[in-house]
């Protein structure tokens, strides 16, 4: 997927490896800018969604349902071009003690618009 700064409403996806996560309460992605800076986005804001059906995505391949994530980039999030990373998190706080997934970190460039 390429992304550029400024740019809304393409969606991004985060594979879980594999992970089952229908049995969530909480799904977070966070990302982190270039230069460290960390913004979450949630399910429970309605920010993120689980994937309910299978998908192939350019340069992720094929992705089941209930092992990924998607979040509608959103004005405002893409504000500074370089290496970005982005992580998810699941929780299901049903069990005891609560179950905590934190999926691997991807790399995604984020281009500026000229240049």
């Amino acid at each position: 997927m390429t992304l550029r700064v400024g740019e809304t409403g393409k969606t991004w996806y985060v594979s879980s490896d594999g992970f089952d996560l229908s049995s969530f309460t909480e799904l977070t992605l966070t990302f982190i800018k270039p230069g460290g800076t960390e913004v979450t986005k949630t399910q429970t804001a309605g920010e993120v969604a689980l994937g309910g059906v299978n998908v192939t995505v350019t340069g992720l391949g094929a992705l089941l349902a209930n092992k990924y994530v998607t979040y509608e980039v959103e004005s405002g999030l893409l504000d500074t071009a370089g290496a970005w990373k982005v992580y998810l998190t699941y929780t299901n706080t049903a069990t005891t003690p609560d179950d905590v997934f934190i999926g691997s970190c991807a790399s995604e460039t984020i281009l500026a618009v000229c240049g």
